[in-house]
């Protein structure tokens, strides 16, 4: 007898992957990669963007903050979005204003324009990242979300170099840039029109009301844990690299040979799947922060040859952190909150890598090896209490 057809999100009633899921994933992928590459794209042309608008290298260095700012605090304003609207539709939507504003930013004529239009941009983006991550936990089959979970977070972490590459390599201006990406996000928002087909959360049965999902975020110690921890990652990652610029003179090191080596570790985020299956997201998680401390710790010898295999280590736990901290807060969220508690996720992530330049440089003032060792010491502080509290705590079912 053939099998019935499902008409309620059909990647629920099986656990197999189908061409759908692989090309809901493959989009997912390349609009994650490009829209949080937007984050890091204007850092080397601060010093074109500054001959272009009459500033000051440090002044046009704000056209990246302008959108960072915005960006983070995004996540708060608009992440619960696709709890109430659906997945799909924010998602969309999202991209397409995205389209839009990166389209603006093209056309600025004056530099405070142009911090204006970057600002637009980082708020529209950050509709993306939470909407997308729920739509992975949602529309694959369970066996296979921890796999989802890592490819998306290996695009966003490869995010940060392939947007400086393409920036610089590329020999275009910034607007010419922006001008060329902006049809790229609607592409991509036509493509997932039709790849996904997951309900919106308020079809489902049993959604609690809207006021319902923050008290229920705020009683689980595990997800709380995971916010806080999001908060130590980048931050130990920035610190590290603005160590290594600050202390590269002395040590006879160079900046970019360090970053380099330290990529291909990136792919360890494809490694957190296994690992989350065998022993859970939460361990997975503090796994990887435990090894970024141990990294930062060698960091700290200030050894020229050490620094190359802290650069790896570092980048292969944030590699698996990331995937960690994400499935441990999408697992224990319910459905209604999925959406809302990855956003708050993903501020507490970038919240702390806005917060290490400037702390790394008051850090610098008191000795070269705090740039290291309180980073260190964070993540160190963050696994425990991570492994603490997801022991305490069960898991919603």
């Amino acid at each position: 007898m053939p099998r019935p057809k499902s008409t309620v999100n059909v990647s629920f009633q099986s656990n197999n992957l189908t061409g759908r899921h692989g090309a809901l994933l493959a989009l997912l992928m390349v609009c994650g990669l490009t829209v949080v590459g937007q984050l890091y794209l204007t850092i080397p042309l601060v010093a074109a963007i500054g001959a272009q608008f009459g500033v000051e290298p440090g002044e046009a260095a704000l056209s990246g903050t302008a959108f960072g700012i915005a960006y983070a605090a995004g996540f708060l304003i608009f992440g619960g979005l696709s709890d109430r609207f659906g997945r799909k539709r924010v998602i969309v939507l999202g991209l397409a204003a995205t389209a839009l504003a990166t389209l603006l930013v093209g056309l600025m004529p004056s530099f405070g324009w142009l911090l204006a239009a970057r600002a637009l941009q980082g708020l529209c983006a950050s509709i993306f990242p939470p909407a997308a991550l729920s739509l992975v936990t949602e529309e694959l089959p369970p066996p296979h979300r921890p796999l989802g979970v890592s490819l998306m977070s290996f695009a966003f972490l490869v995010a940060a170099p392939a947007a400086q590459l393409l920036a610089a390599s590329s020999g275009l201006s910034l607007a010419a840039l922006m001008l060329a990406l902006a049809p790229g996000y609607l592409l991509g928002a036509l493509g997932l029109w039709f790849a996904a087909a997951a309900p919106g959360p308020t079809n489902l049965p049993g959604a609690a009301p809207a006021a319902a999902p923050a008290t229920s975020l705020l009683r689980d110690g595990g997800i709380i844990a995971a916010w806080a921890a999001a908060l130590t990652v980048l931050f130990g990652f920035v610190c590290f690299f603005s160590g290594v610029q600050a202390t590269a003179p002395q040590l006879g090191v160079d900046p970019q040979a360090v970053r380099l080596f330290g990529l291909p570790a990136l792919a360890f985020a494809f490694a957190a799947a296994p690992l989350a299956r065998s022993y859970g997201p939460a361990i997975t998680a503090s796994f990887g922060l435990v090894v970024a401390a141990l990294a930062l710790g060698l960091a700290a010898l200030a050894l020229p040859t050490l620094l190359l295999v802290a650069s790896a280590l570092l980048s292969a736990g944030v590699a698996l952190a990331v995937p960690g901290l994400i499935a441990t807060v999408a697992n224990r969220a319910s459905a209604c909150n999925r959406a809302r508690a990855l956003a708050i996720y993903t501020f507490a992530l970038f919240l702390g890598a806005s917060l290490a330049p400037p702390l790394a440089q008051r850090l610098a003032t008191l000795a070269a090896a705090a740039l290291w060792l309180v980073p260190a010491a964070l993540l160190l502080v963050a696994a425990l209490g991570l492994i603490i509290t997801t022991r305490r705590t069960a898991q919603p079912s």
